[in-house]
This record gives C-alpha cells, structure tokens and sequence, in this order.
C-alpha cells in the first residue's frame, strides 16, 4: 500500500461514514464494484481520477476533500512549522462536531498546563 493511496482511502472511509453510507450503498451510488471500494478505501487499489470524480459525486462532496492529505514527513527532515498541526487536523477530519470539541478542549487543557510548567 502506498501512503498516499492509504491517506486518500481514509479520507474516503470518513466521509462515507458520515455521511451513513455503507461501502455497499457508496459503491452502488458510485456505479463501481463493492469489492473495489474496499480495497480503495484500504489503500490497496489507486483509484483512476474518473473513478475518485465518481465517489466525490456519490458523496457529493468536492473532490479536493478525497484527495486533501498530509503526507507524512521524512524524520531525517526538519517539520514544517505547522505540520504538526495540519496532520492533526487531519485526524480530526469525518469526526462528529462534538468530538472535534472534545480534542479542542482537551489540546487546550494541555496547552494551558504546559504554560504553568
């Protein structure tokens, strides 16, 4: 599996999910095979574009969303300042409003603990 493939396949899974799809029901919504979408969605498979522009209009989300992912860096490389906070976002991503709002508070917390050090 290729990082990129499992980035996009998660990103897939997460917005199935909320949006209550089985893979069954996105797979026939997007006129491809059951089988297919799962292996895609564990990163098994790389999706042609016409197949990803089929699940983004399955999902009706814009296809930007299958394809926003944070790659993971090279640990010899220095992070960029903000990648940190980009791949936690990212994990953030197909939650629930209320547990986005739980890790806010909890980050926060731990932000303000850190200050009292």
């Amino acid at each position: 599996m290729s990082e990129i493939a499992g980035l996009v396949g998660e990103n897939i899974r997460q917005l199935r999910k909320k949006r209550g799809f089985s893979q069954e029901q996105l797979a026939l919504r997007a006129d491809i095979n059951a089988s297919y979408m799962g292996q895609v969605e564990r990163g098994e498979k790389n999706p042609t574009i016409d197949v990803l522009g089929k699940i983004a209009f399955a999902l009706q989300t814009p296809l930007e969303k299958l394809v926003d992912v944070v790659s993971l860096s090279d640990p010899s490389q220095e992070p960029l300042e903000d990648e940190y906070a980009t791949k936690v976002v990212h994990q953030m991503n197909g939650l629930s409003l209320k547990e986005q709002e739980a890790i806010y508070r909890f980050v926060k917390q731990l932000v303000q603990f850190k200050e009292i050090q």
